[in-house]
């Protein structure tokens, strides 16, 4: 699990006045793309996170006993579909503003937004989007905002739903809105100009809109208890109060479209065959726009998956104006899970963490990964093989999730005797800083919550000016933010000071208590004025091998 393999040390420092910090980053320069990217890759090469809300497609997150009356047939790869919606329209295209931004997270409670989803602890009254974005935040990082978060959870549900596992041209850097932007999602019983003005203002023709909502009506349905004016007594798939959008609501595919088109199976769903015509929204956009043009164009498997892809791309990126959005999300074959470096009681420098890869199933798995370190001096080391390949559990809730073929982990320790800048693997190359860096054996986190954290950072003595050089120490934890469930990362600064000489480094320490926690993981890095800075470490209430608990 990431979550268990990622959180390997928690180290931070004793807080002075907390500072917000821009949810990726960009206002401090703190965060690059590349970070955000290689994030967005770990989370979708670890079976257990970010694929296991929607996995299989019929999955539910905090789902109730099957016998449970309150059951509505919830389904999170729905609601995380829906939420991206919800989040996208009410951009104004003109004016630069809104889009995907996760001011959705300050939304909830608007009624444009109706829809309550299962919660074993208050049955039927909590909102999909606060489920959503609290199932985003089990995995929230510093390095992915909630509205990257929003983008790939849609990632994730085609990976899981759609029977070619396509992964969509996913990019990453939206930046997070600090409060609800304005009205304007469409409602079934609006007129047909009003969906077409919302679309209009997103930057979307009426032919985008019929695709976009085609597109979307795929998977899920319409609740009885969100709208019992659409949805009649005589509710009986699978049991339960939804009234789906076709008879495949567990796959992305093109039934949807096929039964509206020749009136088999669920006709199109509730939002064109409901008895109550003010609610029929879907035939209004199909049919009473251009007769069914669009729809028929959309029909074929290949081309209802192309069209879509290309109008769900275009959604994700759909953002305020100033975000700065990375290339492609690969994710590349070959990356590092995790990476970190150690000293020993001794003094010397250890490089330790786990390289990833992924082939397709029917291709040979190495049994080692091979690499090498840029020198400082320049040029390579000589090449490097890591320790034997372990092949990752492909299973997530009880079936088979393989959208990447076999994930495989090379734990690799490596004592480093001469100076190196960068580890490097095919296509991809990560930097090191020997001159400064968190010592995890050294540092540990209390057990209590939130909790509270000794920080130990090595710095090469030779930069040690004088006995009184401190270290800057930077916490960056999800703290509670009002109005909205998910989480706002602040950061907090101390001063960490000399305690003792190890090797050729003087170890510096000292003390932090994280002030809340509003959901997700927390993080440190360690600086000596402007000319060197740690790499951020991962701190989580989750142990790891090079975890240590108990301060």
């Amino acid at each position: 699990m990431f979550l268990l393999t990622l959180a390997c040390f928690l180290l931070q420092v004793r807080g002075l006045n907390g500072q917000a910090l821009d949810a990726n980053g960009l206002d401090t320069n703190d965060i690059s793309l590349d970070d955000k990217v290689l994030a967005i890759e770990r989370l979708l090469l670890s079976p257990g996170t970010i694929i296991f809300p929607v996995t299989p497609c019929d999955f539910v997150l905090n789902a109730p006993l099957i016998n449970n009356p309150d059951y509505t047939g919830d389904q999170t790869a729905a609601q995380w579909v829906r939420t991206v919606f919800h989040d996208f329209i009410t951009a104004n295209i003109s004016a630069g503003t809104g889009g995907l931004d996760a001011s959705i997270s300050f939304e909830a409670d608007r009624p444009e937004n109706l829809g309550l989803v299962f919660n074993a602890a208050t049955p039927n009254t909590t909102s999909f989007i606060n489920a959503t974005i609290v199932g985003f935040n089990l995995f929230s990082t510093v390095f992915v905002s909630t509205a990257d978060f929003i983008a790939l959870g849609l990632a994730a549900s085609l990976l899981t739903c759609d029977p070619d596992a396509r992964m969509i041209q996913l990019k990453a850097g939206r930046i997070d809105a600090t409060k609800a932007g304005p009205i304007g999602v469409p409602k079934p019983q609006d007129g047909l100009s009003v969906a077409k003005a919302a679309f209009a203002n997103a930057g979307f023709s009426q032919t985008d809109m019929i695709q976009a909502v085609a597109c979307g009506h795929s998977l899920g349905g319409v609740h009885k208890l969100n709208f019992p004016e659409i949805v009649g007594n005589g509710v009986t798939v699978g049991g339960f109060g939804a009234d789906h959008f076709d008879s495949t609501p567990f796959q992305f595919d093109n039934q949807n479209v096929k039964e509206y088109l020749d009136g088999s199976g669920q006709g199109g769903g509730p939002l064109v065959t409901t008895t109550n015509v003010t609610m029929q929204s879907d035939l209004r956009i199909f049919n009473n726009t251009d007769g069914n043009a669009t729809i028929k164009a959309m029909s074929s498997a290949t081309a209802f998956e192309n069209t879509c892809f290309t109008i769900f791309e275009r959604m994700l990126n759909t953002v305020p104006n100033g975000t700065h959005l990375s290339n492609v999300v690969g994710p590349r074959p070959w990356i590092l899970m995790e990476s970190h470096l150690d000293l020993t009681s001794a003094g010397v420098v250890v490089h330790s963490g786990n390289i990833t890869n992924y082939i397709g199933s029917s291709t040979s798995i190495p049994a080692t990964a091979t690499y090498n370190y840029t020198l400082a001096t320049g040029g390579t080391s000589a090449t490097v093989k890591s320790q034997a390949g372990v092949l990752k559990d492909d299973h997530v809730n009880g079936v088979v999730s393989l959208p990447f073929g076999n994930i495989t982990w090379y734990p690799f320790s490596d004592t480093i005797t001469t100076n190196i800048t960068a580890i490097n693997l095919p296509f991809f190359s990560q930097a090191i800083n020997l001159n400064l860096f968190v010592v995890p054996s050294q540092s540990c986190m209390s057990t209590s919550s939130p909790p509270s954290y000794t920080v130990r950072a090595a710095l090469l003595t030779k930069l040690v000016a004088s006995k009184t050089t401190t270290l800057l120490g930077t916490l960056y934890y999800p703290a509670v933010q009002p109005l909205s469930v998910a989480p706002k990362y602040t950061q907090v600064n101390t001063t960490l000071t000399s305690l003792t000489t190890l090797g050729a480094y003087t170890i510096f320490s000292g003390v932090v208590a994280q002030p809340n926690n509003g959901g997700g993981l927390s993080h440190i890095d360690v600086r000596l004025g402007t000319s060197q800075r740690s790499a951020k470490i991962l701190a989580s209430t989750f142990g790891g091998s090079f975890f240590k608990s108990g301060c």
